[in-house]
């Protein structure tokens, strides 16, 4: 009892502490006014379980989503019969539930983890398996799920160093919430090395690999691919440089280095896809400020003659726009704050990828494709150098793009792994 109060304490005070950005963000960004409400508990789906199973899957938002829906179709299409939660934090993650996860039930926000929030909540729902993916742990989330009667599980588990040391600090709190956990299916070695430091029982954790790398990856026809091209008015004879997921001030760092390549490769086209929905306007704002000609995705028909600049301003295009690249540049690794986004994804359809020096929260990717040769890490004051280098040498791009397709089709497997995993422990 004494530490649920602190424990609940702390997320008050925590709470009132982000209230200032909360509003902020809500007032100017539009942020938060989707998922607030249902975080606090307030039309929360009535949900009558019956006798059947419920399997409550949390993500916290879009890339863990698009990664654990493999594991939900595997769910569904061997128990139809099953009642399926998916629970995102972010309004971005809840709409691509909603996009790669048609067949879950319900998609929900995950509830704020005050025990006054949850607790009517889980007993109302009584989930029977709960998964969560990679890396948001709830206290009594978890905790009241566990009383319910409920199997947990963690999927494509991760633990930065960081967080290492933050639990390791705080082991009396770590002691408890991972306790909760019956089974740990980690992405990599590492990662199990770091739960281990925790004083995770060995038995419980099983390295399962990358779901990630088992995601559904459609891939367009040449037909498709033009009529795409068309589509965003990139000229037939352009390249094209997709930087995505970008977050401030990647834009300003890619636009830089391709202004000092078109003085001597006029015809590259770059299609610029940011990370969140809420810095569209942002980066609209910046482009007419360095009177950069550009279009964007949702004024098509206004587009100018003359912009080498797309602007894509909806969310859920990504590896469409991929497809498009003769070179792609993966953000969220030229900002400490991120720490690197998935690096691979463009090596699906055979793509060279460029990548920053902040990948702190991907660092098993890089190992990656380091070993394979599948792409680039380039600092920022060498991005130029680095783009003129793979657009003046068409050679250069196919053997990267090569050794990308052969590590991706290699590392196949882990959805099938950690569903088995999960199974076994089922049947056990």
């Amino acid at each position: 009892m004494t530490f649920n109060l602190i424990y609940d304490f702390l997320l008050i005070s925590i709470s009132l502490l982000a209230m200032p950005k909360l509003l902020y963000q809500w007032i100017f960004h539009k942020k938060y006014r989707q998922s607030i409400p249902q975080r606090l508990g307030l039309g929360f789906p009535e949900i009558d379980k019956g006798e059947k199973k419920l399997i409550w899957v949390h993500a916290v938002s879009m890339g863990e989503t698009k990664a654990v829906s493999t594991i939900v179709r595997r769910i569904k299409k061997d128990h139809p019969e099953a009642i399926i939660v998916t629970s995102s934090v972010t309004e971005t993650g809840l709409a691509e539930a909603k996009r790669s996860m048609p067949e879950a039930d319900h998609h929900v926000f995950l509830p704020l983890d005050f025990m006054w929030i949850v607790k009517p909540i889980i007993k109302k729902v009584r989930p029977d398996i709960v998964i969560l993916c990679e890396t948001d742990f709830w206290f009594n989330f978890l905790k009241r799920s566990k009383k319910q009667g409920a199997l947990i599980y963690l999927v494509n588990g991760k633990l930065s160093k960081r967080s290492l040391e933050r639990y390791k600090m705080f082991s009396w709190f770590a002691d408890r919430l991972f306790s909760f956990i019956d089974k740990f299916c980690v992405q990599s070695n590492h990662y199990k090395e770091r739960f281990l430091e925790l004083g995770i029982d060995e038995q419980k954790i099983v390295v399962t690999g990358n779901i990630k790398f088992d995601g559904n990856y459609p891939k367009l026809d040449s037909e498709e691919l033009n009529e795409w091209k068309d589509k965003l008015g990139i000229p037939t004879e352009d390249k094209v440089l997709v930087a995505g997921s970008t977050h401030n001030p990647e834009e300003k760092i890619v636009l830089n280095a391709l202004t000092e390549v078109w003085k001597d490769i006029p015809n590259i086209s770059l299609v610029l896809v940011p990370r969140h929905p809420e810095r569209f306007e942002e980066v609209v704002n910046f482009l007419q400020k360095q009177g950069v000609p550009f279009s964007r995705f949702s004024q098509l028909e206004k587009k100018k003659d003359n912009s080498k600049v797309v602007l894509i301003d909806a969310m859920g295009l990504l590896r469409q726009c991929y497809q498009l690249a003769d070179v792609a540049l993966v953000a969220g690794s030229y900002t400490p704050k991120v720490g690197g986004h998935n690096i691979i994804e463009p090596s699906w359809y055979g793509v060279p990828v460029i990548y920053g020096p902040h990948m702190h929260s991907q660092p098993e990717l890089v190992e990656l494709v380091e070993k394979y040769k599948a792409g680039l890490q380039v600092e920022a004051d060498e991005l130029a150098k680095a783009l003129f280098s793979l657009f003046g040498n068409s050679k250069e791009r196919d053997l990267l793009g090569k050794a990308g397709k052969t590590m991706a089709n290699e590392l196949q497997g882990a959805a099938e792994k950690t569903y088995q995993a999960i199974i076994n422990e089922n049947s056990e």
